[in-house]
């Protein structure tokens, strides 16, 4: 007899080859009992050797698309899963032991739909640490809130139905940027309860280490935050997530 999972984690992936090792040993190796959630890996289309990477780990689901994008790939990842929740991470990311329990335990609040953690590092190039400040002042900001407004895809979980039911990420957004702010602005428009866990981490294996690797992450994530403004216009005084002097950045 198949024992139905609470839980499906969902892992987008696009030529991940150097990353997705990490990513799956950290997903198998959780406090929370084995039987009770599946990992599902989206690939997009990658041209490496991601696909022979995670189908070297058994009992992790193997999906495979056209080059769509990680929205796309997501959205594939919660139409297969059979959980009822949703849990999101990334290729480049590995989680930590007590990640999913972590994540899942704010859930017992039937009203909170979604649930976000946090990013930790172990890189000690100076450009990765000053990226990991950063994100600090964020989560000091975030701590703040009692309900929040802002889920990042890298430590994000949702209720299932509440996903499907407001169409999950828009793939209109053709890379990691910022489909993730505009799917919890949708929800928040909605009045819907979200949450901060800073205890739940997962360890960023790929902050920009150099200077140029950093200005286009900021240039691309800026591209397309022009149209998430258009959506929210709202959102450019005030969320729980950026402070101010990031936005004009």
């Amino acid at each position: 007899m198949t024992t139905q999972p609470r839980i499906s984690v969902v892992v987008p992936a696009y030529n991940a080859a150097q990353t997705i090792d990490r990513c799956l040993t950290a997903l198998v190796d959780q406090t929370f009992a084995r039987e009770g959630y599946e990992i599902i890996v989206v690939d997009d289309g990658s041209t490496d050797e991601t696909r022979a990477r995670v189908g070297a780990h058994t009992g992790v689901q193997l999906v495979t698309q056209t080059h769509a994008g990680p929205a796309a790939a997501r959205n594939l990842g919660a139409q297969r899963a059979r959980g009822d929740l949703l849990l999101f991470t990334d290729a480049d990311c590995a989680p930590a032991r007590d990640w999913i329990e972590r994540m899942c335990a704010p859930f017992d609040d039937q009203e909170t739909i979604g649930v976000k953690g946090a990013y930790v590092t172990r890189q000690r190039e100076i450009v990765a640490r000053f990226v990991q400040l950063e994100y600090e002042d964020k989560y000091d900001r975030m701590a703040q809130h009692r309900f929040i407004d802002f889920i990042d895809t890298y430590a994000a979980g949702y209720r299932r139905d509440v996903f499907l039911a407001n169409g999950g990420f828009d793939p209109i957004f053709p890379n990691a940027s910022v489909e993730d702010h505009e799917f919890s602005f949708r929800l928040a428009r909605q009045g819907l309860k979200m949450v901060f866990r800073r205890d739940a981490l997962v360890y960023h294996l790929a902050h920009p280490e150099s200077v140029w690797t950093y200005w286009r992450r900021k240039f691309r994530i800026g591209y397309w935050k022009v149209l998430v403004t258009r959506r929210y216009p709202n959102k450019v005084w005030h969320d729980s997530h950026t402070p101010q002097i990031l936005k004009v950045q």
